[in-house]
């Protein structure tokens, strides 16, 4: 009878909705971090119990172990949420349900959730990838993450991007809006030229060495959010970050691009992973502008990115880079490069800003070559990339870094209002993010929240206040 009823509750009675595979959590200089989990179940037990197994892709079996069950809910009904405490690593998470003191539910499995170290990347085209068809490997070790957004669409070779239309996919909505409702949330994937990087990289470039090698070194999984656009500069950014519209001939304002790329990641992505810090590669294209330009630009948009993400010591690892080789591809003269170059060590020598790679020893060392590091003068060829891959991980693996630099954690699950306002404005909640159906959500006495023209499905609403739905909004659970 027993076995039957394991059998039986065993099938489909739990479902969880976090964590999914690859996914990869930030950890805390101790090398700990706090696991949320969130599910539904649908017959009545006692508690939820949760713990984190090693996989054999650890560098070092030896430093890794499977933690005790830890209690994720007490009494759960109709869904569960909780986090358990974990070190660095890749990891298998186990889950069973307790009932009687005896195990109802064992074991269901989400394979390849990983606790370690989560990046961001701005930049212009030696940041983002893809110049002239060129991009680096796929990862090769198994630790190595992003969100998938798929191969970069053609968007009907629209650029700039009009309205969206009916056939356009999500990716070509996003393009075309900066929305984040059109971006994934939970589609985590290996790094490689298949998956593309969120939210607005469709290419592996050096990322994906640079992610091998500190996987190895750190014996922990690696993360990338890919917001790098090629052609931008600090001028356009940092307009960009405070609204200010310029004219480009691909590059569309309106919908504050490119910097609204970082403010997606920042109120989108980080409250469930959080974050190490963001590693910027700016340079070439500011070469036009004086250092006091640059580096109010600088300044500017970095300290809108901690505005933003509400993260005041948000770590910022800036590269020191200027070359441009002419070719005759770039006939205008760049006579500022030391202006350039004395701007970044400016905004590198600020608190909560890192010095990050010099990647103008990367030059063109063989005339134009296919062979040499940058073949046109200004792009990474294969070598190039591996160089500066090299370059990166020196700089992010020095202790001034990851001792000195303080990450932000992932947020609960549990998130309250602050403020009557629209469902979807990160500003009426206290995760400063867009409620997703992981979020258990409470709207507080006296707030009224707009449920406007979306379809919606928290993992719990706590209703306290008033919820209106207007223009075909569906809150659903």
């Amino acid at each position: 009878m027993l076995l039957s009823l394991v059998s039986l509750l065993s099938q489909g009675q739990i479902s969880i909705i976090f964590p999914v595979p690859r996914a990869v959590i930030q950890r805390d200089n101790a090398n700990q971090a706090s696991l949320n989990i969130a599910g539904r179940i649908k017959n009545q037990v006692d508690r939820i119990e949760a713990r984190l197994v090693p996989r054999t892709e650890q560098a070092r079996l030896d430093t890794m172990m499977a933690t005790s069950w830890q209690i994720v809910q007490q009494n759960p009904a109709n869904f569960f949420s909780g986090t358990i405490s974990v070190k660095g690593g890749w990891y298998n998470l186990q889950m069973r349900a307790i009932k009687g003191g005896v195990t109802i539910i064992d074991t269901l499995i989400v394979q390849r959730v990983g606790i370690g170290e989560v990046f961001v990347y701005v930049g212009h085209s030696n940041a983002q990838g893809g110049a002239y068809g060129q991009t680096g490997p796929d990862a090769i070790d198994d630790r190595v993450s992003c969100i998938s957004v798929g191969k970069e669409p053609s968007c009907n070779g629209r650029v700039p991007f009009p309205p969206a239309t009916i056939s356009d996919s999500l990716w070509c909505n996003y393009l075309q809006t900066g929305d984040a409702q059109f971006l994934p949330v939970l589609t985590f994937s290996k790094v490689a030229k298949s998956a593309g990087i969120a939210p607005f990289c469709g290419l592996p470039w050096f990322w994906s060495i640079v992610g091998d090698s500190l996987s190895r070194k750190l014996n922990v999984p690696i993360m990338f959010y890919g917001t790098a656009f090629g052609g931008t500069k600090s001028e356009y950014w940092f307009k960009a970050s405070q609204g200010i519209l310029f004219d480009h001939s691909f590059i569309n304002s309106a919908i504050k691009m490119p910097y609204i790329n970082l403010k997606n990641v920042l109120q989108l992505y980080l409250p469930l992973t959080g974050i190490r810090g963001v590693l910027c590669l700016h340079g070439v294209n500011d070469r036009n502008d004086s250092q006091a330009d640059i580096q109010t630009w600088m300044q500017g948009y970095i300290a809108q990115s901690r505005v933003d993400s509400k993260i005041p010591n948000l770590a910022w690892m800036i590269a020191t880079d200027s070359y441009l080789l002419d070719h005759g591809l770039y006939p205008q003269p760049f006579p500022l490069k030391f202006e350039v170059r004395n701007a970044q060590a400016f905004v590198q020598s600020l608190p909560n800003n890192f010095q990050g790679p010099d990647l103008d020893v990367i030059t063109d060392n063989n005339a134009g070559n296919p062979t040499s590091e940058r073949p046109d003068g200004l792009h990474f060829g294969n070598q190039g990339l591996v160089s500066a891959a090299n370059l990166w991980v020196n700089a992010i693996n020095k202790p001034s870094f990851l001792k000195g630099s303080t990450p932000k954690l992932a947020q609960t699950f549990k998130v309250n209002s602050l403020q009557s306002g629209g469902w979807q404005k990160t500003e009426s909640w206290d995760c400063n993010c867009f409620p997703q159906k992981y979020h258990s959500m409470t709207v507080k006495p006296g707030h009224i929240v707009q449920v406007d023209a979306i379809k919606t499905r928290p993992l719990n609403l706590i209703l306290q206040g008033i919820i209106n739905l207007n223009n075909k909004g569906v809150l659903g659970f």
